[in-house]
């Protein structure tokens, strides 16, 4: 069982379905300039076994971190097919029952093969790739006010009141599949990326933020409510498993407008992000100019003055 188990079921697939030429163009699918001789170590002189041929590509893409795109290229290829024509593997079956015990499941939402989330959310939702671009939609989010509330109340009370915080925004984000990238006790930055990402986002922070009342009635345990402020901005950035380590413009802008340009109770987001929201709850948006910065903002003034 496990790996092992699995490279040999995929060799064995592979084997009856390809011969060693198909097999070769099916690799260049991956990799365009995969050289069979120089990873089997077969002269050139020779035609290579496809069972050798299948068995040294499957633990060459395992070692460069590529088995879950091969893995998703098999499937589609009996699925959907592959130069036309659907391929035939007969121990398919195997091969998907033995990738779940080895963490791997092909996502009929996504359309490709993810690793399993078995403890908590991953933040690549299970097939980001290192040092690949991707389209994002971050939101940068706050509690209004951090400075005066940490000086007033007790420490393990704004402990307890922030952590149940932080609990209340993954549920909120996590129906809608966002994730916490990081996250700094009063605030953090949030990132969604599949499906209609964008709306997806928008519609989490209205929620956020709506519902806040009922946060502060049975989570906070301080006398004052909390406010907070959201900033939103879709854009691109480099995927990094190290997530400290990603550095995105997009990023940096979600963060900018939620600290400098938002009030209390307020979702701001950028030009870019607003053409991308559904058209009927775009127009709840107004224009503004806050410290000499064009937002569109969506306010909810229904917890009282400023902190």
């Amino acid at each position: 069982m496990g790996v092992s188990r699995l490279k040999r079921l995929v060799t064995d697939g592979i084997s009856r379905a390809f011969t060693t030429r198909e097999f070769k163009k099916f690799c260049w699918m991956i990799q365009p300039d995969l050289d069979f001789y120089k990873l089997t170590g077969y002269p050139l002189n020779m035609n290579i076994p496809i069972k050798e041929a299948a068995k040294q590509v499957i633990d060459y893409f395992y070692k460069t971190d590529r088995i879950l795109v091969f893995l998703d290229l098999i499937i589609k290829s009996v699925t959907i097919g592959f130069k036309g024509e659907k391929v035939v593997i007969n121990n398919i079956k195997d091969i998907l029952k033995e990738m779940k015990e080895c963490g791997y499941e092909y996502s009929t939402i996504l359309n490709k093969v993810v690793i399993i989330d078995k403890q908590g959310k991953r933040n690549d939702w299970g097939y980001l790739t290192e040092s690949k671009f991707y389209n994002f939609c971050f939101v940068s989010i706050d509690i209004c006010g951090n400075s005066n509330l940490v000086r007033k109340y007790d420490g393990t009370l704004i402990q307890k009141t922030y952590a149940n915080f932080k609990r209340y925004v993954s549920n909120m984000i996590e129906k809608r599949d966002g994730r916490i990238w990081s996250w700094e006790g009063d605030g953090g930055l949030i990132v969604f990326h599949l499906n209609d990402f964008v709306n997806q986002a928008l519609l989490a922070s209205i929620e956020i933020i709506s519902n806040m009342p009922v946060f502060n009635a049975v989570s906070n345990y301080l006398d004052d409510n909390l406010l907070i402020r959201i900033g939103i901005n879709a854009g691109v950035a480099e995927y990094k498993k190290n997530i400290e380590m990603i550095d995105s413009e997009a990023i940096n802008e979600a963060k900018k407008i939620e600290k400098n340009h938002t009030e209390p109770m307020t979702i701001s987001v950028t030009t870019r992000t607003l053409q991308n929201i559904d058209i009927i709850i775009r127009k709840c948006f107004c224009q503004v100019e806050i410290n000499n910065k064009t937002v569109y903002q969506l306010r909810f003034p229904i917890l009282g003055s400023e902190i």
